[in-house]
């Protein structure tokens, strides 16, 4: 993600139920954004994507954080009466909670959306019941999907130890590595910050599995490339997250290509918003810069739904 809104856009594909964006939106200020439907509801949800939203995107996705200013303002929302918040992320829920230490009461969808975690308790400020949702089981086709993925991975490393890979040909001062993240339902090869030519190479080597494997989904992100065996998408989270607290208004805060299956997901949703945050193309109505203006956003949402609730 980048804040500079004349920035060309990431190139963004998936194989996938993935729509295809209807927008294209200007970038407003945080403060421009009409916020009505949002702070002025009896119950909102509040769902947010973390990397590129909560959290600057990094080289190395486990130096990921969460910004201080959106980590005091979801502490601020997470306690008022009609407000949850939830993190929607393609991290599965696990390594999700580790990096942002959520409030209590925060839900999570991990694993783009095929982990829903709605905790052990609700706050008492909540209609919702208490309900827990664990991750499902991978069943041995999904394995047998896994292992073939890893072996992918594995044989470009070992060219490239060996010195036959393309690592060896590339200049000194270049960066060639090969970065994995290992989640229950997919592995995500991360390729910000490598030699360009490297990491072509990569991405071609890692894909090749689809070939063998037709059941695998390959999702293309901001310098990711995912390939997920089970097909659960953001928008299959969100829809989850809506019939559990079926809250009166929704908002959708996400930067990435799968974020457009949420963002889809509320166009039925009367009450329902989605931001896109960053220049890529989107299905949403509104368009703020990065990170730094989602702290803003939701600082102001938690000021203005404060001020909505009764004096004593």
């Amino acid at each position: 993600m980048t804040s500079d809104p004349a920035a060309s856009p990431p190139s963004q594909t998936c194989t996938g139920p993935t729509p295809t964006p209807l927008s294209d939106p200007a970038f407003s200020l945080p403060a421009e954004v009409d916020l009505g439907r949002v702070t002025d509801a009896d119950s909102v949800l509040i769902a947010l994507d973390f990397d590129g939203v909560l959290s600057p995107l990094r080289d190395n996705p486990d130096l990921s954080r969460m910004l201080p200013k959106s980590e005091r303002a979801i502490a601020d929302l997470s306690i008022l009466p009609g407000t949850r918040v939830a993190l929607v992320s393609g991290r599965d829920i696990a390594t999700l909670r580790h990096l942002t230490d959520p409030p209590e009461g925060v839900w999570l969808v991990g694993s783009h959306g095929a982990e829903v975690d709605l905790g052990a308790s609700s706050p008492a400020s909540s209609p919702s019941p208490a309900v827990t949702m664990t991750q499902p089981e991978v069943s041995a086709e999904e394995q047998q999907m896994l292992t073939a993925i890893d072996a992918h991975i594995d044989s470009f490393e070992h060219d490239l130890s060996s010195g036959s890979g393309l690592g060896s040909q590339s200049g000194s001062g270049s960066v060639t590595e090969v970065r994995v993240e290992r989640k229950p339902f997919s592995r995500t090869v991360h390729t910000r910050g490598l030699d360009a030519e490297f990491a072509s190479a990569l991405h071609a080597h890692v894909i090749a599995v689809q070939s063998e494997h037709p059941g695998i989904r390959v999702i293309e992100g901001h310098d990711i490339t995912e390939l997920a065996v089970k097909t659960a998408t953001k928008g299959d989270g969100l829809r989850a997250l809506i019939a559990a607290g079926t809250p009166a208004a929704v908002l959708y805060l996400g930067d990435d290509v799968t974020d457009e299956d949420a963002f889809a997901e509320l166009e039925d949703f009367t009450m329902g918003l989605g931001i896109k945050v960053g220049p890529a193309p989107t299905r949403a109505p509104w368009r703020i810069t990065d990170p730094s203006a989602v702290a803003e956003l939701l600082t102001r949402i938690a000021h203005e739904r404060r001020a909505q609730l009764p004096r004593s």
